[in-house]
């Protein structure tokens, strides 16, 4: 047999060297570690889906059950309302929201009218006197009507928002989800509008005495529909979109 062949034989039967080995086992290391990762990215992604996926249908759950606990309790008043909890009750109690109605306060025409004016001498200079255009003739005839839109307002229309609190982790994260609520039942009570001015109704809305005979025409029809979050309640309508909005990693 010649030499070569021989030779051939003997390295053949002596495998891997140490090295080779190492080389194959650095690779194959490399390999699964990225694969771990990809993998483990995938599961953390999933469950963080499905956890906001449930936060989303609590803070709109929230958002109906407020309507309804602030219907119980004899219906809108003239004041911010909060209302603070958790989800204990539907199994998740490590969860908090906080929601708020919020009364929406106009200010008073007399206000309105010292900050045009303000604006007006701000842009044509120290001078205390200023040119009265077409447009402040027409802001001027606003003052006729403007208590009644600022009692239509602050009676019918609530902006609501509910944010709800979690952790993932050590990390604090927060859902938020607001909208506007709007009662037409509520501008029955004004004159002019549909319906009769009640007892009572001057004492609790301030300056409902001012620009009464202003009324304007046309009623506003009773019933209620929603837009936005789903749910039902009577007499009441949702007046926009719902929307949303999420901070991870910190709250605002």
């Amino acid at each position: 047999m010649p030499a070569a062949r021989r030779f051939a034989r003997r390295r053949g039967d002596q495998g891997f060297t140490l090295l080779e080995v190492m080389v194959a086992m650095a690779i194959l290391a490399m390999s699964m570690t990225s694969l771990l990762a990809s993998q483990t990215a995938s599961i953390r992604a999933t469950r963080y889906a499905q956890q906001v996926t449930a936060i989303a249908f609590l803070a709109e759950y929230q958002l109906i059950e407020t309507e309804y606990i602030v219907r119980k309790e004899g219906g809108w008043v003239l004041e911010d309302k909060i209302y603070e909890g958790n989800f204990a009750a539907q199994g998740w109690s490590d969860i908090k929201y906080k929601c708020v109605v919020d009364f929406l306060e106009l200010p008073d025409y007399s206000k309105l009218r010292a900050a045009k004016d303000e604006s007006d001498r701000a842009k044509q200079g120290e001078s205390s006197l200023y040119y009265k255009d077409a447009g402040d003739k027409a802001f001027g005839a606003l003052a006729m009507v403007w208590p009644m839109v600022k009692q239509a307002i602050e009676r019918s229309i609530r902006k609501v928002k509910c944010t709800v609190f979690w952790k993932d982790g050590s990390i604090a994260n927060e859902y938020t989800i607001a909208t506007f609520w709007a009662d037409p039942e509520k501008l029955k009570t004004l004159p002019g509008l549909g319906g009769e001015a009640k007892e009572g109704d001057d004492a609790d809305v301030p300056g409902a005495g001012d620009g009464a005979g202003a009324g304007a025409g046309g009623g506003a029809g009773g019933g209620a529909t929603r837009g936005g979050a789903s749910g039902t309640a009577t007499g009441s309508s949702r007046a926009g979109a719902t929307g949303a909005t999420m901070n991870v990693g910190g709250r605002k």
